[in-house]
């Protein structure tokens, strides 16, 4: 070495905390170097001297989370103050918003269910005032109630239909079902 090396890397080599080489070299100007000797001498009374000192209580997980949050807090606080230039990254950022909105927009449009038109009905069932009635596409098929008799008439919502009468002439009960399938 020409020159002398740098107080950091005796202080290292004071500590026995320098790497291989590097010891090997500053060792080497050391044992030439009466002003680095001394230098390295200084180090390592002074790290004795902290080593015989009576270590602070300090709880080091809650000051290491105090700093964290300091520079987190930094950081945000020059984030707020940091000008903001359109650039690059701004356009990229607003091109995939717009990408983005149209995928959604694009799915929208694709998941889209269309109208169920109703299915064209074969057959039909209807209570009438004379009986009950199944039509269809070419005809159709009636149940009378007689000569003008009263009927109790019930419908379902499964599609079934019932109509129930007393005839007066013999006195019997006539019951019609009808179900839709």
């Amino acid at each position: 070495m020409n020159s002398h090396p740098p107080e950091m890397d005796l202080a290292l080599l004071a500590g026995g905390e320098s790497g291989r080489v590097s010891r090997f070299l500053l060792n080497r100007h050391v044992r030439g170097c009466a002003d680095c000797l001394q230098k390295v001498e200084a180090f390592r009374e002074v790290r004795e001297q902290t080593a015989r000192m009576p270590e602070p209580a300090v709880n080091w997980d809650s000051l290491a989370a105090e700093m964290r949050a300091n520079i987190y807090l930094g950081l945000e606080a020059g984030a707020c103050i940091r000008p903001v230039v359109p650039g690059r990254k701004v356009q990229i950022r607003v091109g995939l918003a717009f990408a983005s909105l149209a995928t959604v927009i694009a799915a929208g449009f694709l998941m889209k269910t269309p109208v169920a038109k109703p299915a064209p009905q074969t057959a039909v069932l209807e209570v009438t005032g004379s009986g009950l009635e199944v039509r269809s596409k070419g005809g159709s098929l009636t149940l009378l109630n007689h000569h003008g008799a009263v009927a109790d008439q019930t419908v379902s919502a499964q599609g079934a239909i019932r109509a129930r009468y007393i005839d007066g002439e013999a006195g019997t009960v006539t019951i019609n079902n009808v179900y839709l399938e």
